[in-house]
C-alpha cells in the first residue's frame, strides 16, 4: 500500500507528465481580480464611457423631436381652427349676419331701430363729457397762451 500514496511532491506531476507549479505557502495571497477579470471590467468601463456621450445625445435629440413634434401639433389645431373661420367667412348669410350685427346694416326697405338703454355706460361717458365751444383762435394764438401759462407757474 505504499504505492498508492503519494506525497506532496508527488502529486504536484499529472498524469501527463508534466509537472505543475507548487502550492505557496508562505503566506502569499492570490489577488481577489484575476488578469482576466481585470481586463474584462477595464473593457466594461471604457465601453460605458465611448457609448455615455452618445447616448445622452440621443435622449436629447429625442427630447427635442417630441416637443417639436407637440408645437407642430398645437400649431396644426390653430390652422384648422382659422380654416374654419375662414370657411364661415365664404359663406354669404353668416357675412350679412355680422354686417347687421357689427356694422347695423339694413337691407334695402328696412327700418332700424337702435334703443338707447338710460342705464348704460354709453350715455353717462357723453353725459359726463365736458361741453366746449369750440377753440376760440387760430391754433398758434391758444400755442402762445399755454407757453405763457406755462412760463408764469415755473417762476
Amino acid at each position: 500500500m505504499r504505492g498508492l500514496t503519494r506525497s506532496r511532491a508527488d502529486s504536484s506531476e499529472s498524469a501527463t507528465g508534466s509537472v505543475m507549479p507548487p502550492e505557496r505557502t508562505d503566506g502569499a495571497r492570490r489577488s481577489f481580480v484575476s488578469g482576466r477579470t481585470a481586463i474584462l471590467i477595464g473593457i466594461g468601463v471604457i465601453a460605458v464611457i465611448l457609448l455615455a456621450l452618445p447616448l445622452r445625445e440621443y435622449l436629447a435629440q429625442r427630447s427635442e423631436i417630441n416637443s417639436a413634434s407637440q408645437k407642430i401639433s398645437e400649431q396644426q389645431s390653430k390652422v384648422d381652427a382659422l380654416q374654419q373661420q375662414v370657411d364661415q367667412w365664404q359663406k354669404e348669410d353668416f357675412v350679412r349676419g355680422q354686417a347687421r350685427e357689427r356694422l347695423h346694416f339694413m337691407l334695402p326697405g328696412e327700418i332700424g331701430y337702435k334703443v338707447i338703454d338710460p342705464g348704460s355706460t354709453e350715455n353717462k361717458l357723453a353725459q359726463q363729457a365736458p361741453q366746449t365751444d369750440g377753440p376760440s383762435g387760430p391754433w398758434y394764438d391758444r400755442l402762445w397762451r399755454s407757453m405763457r401759462a406755462a412760463e408764469r407757474t415755473d417762476s
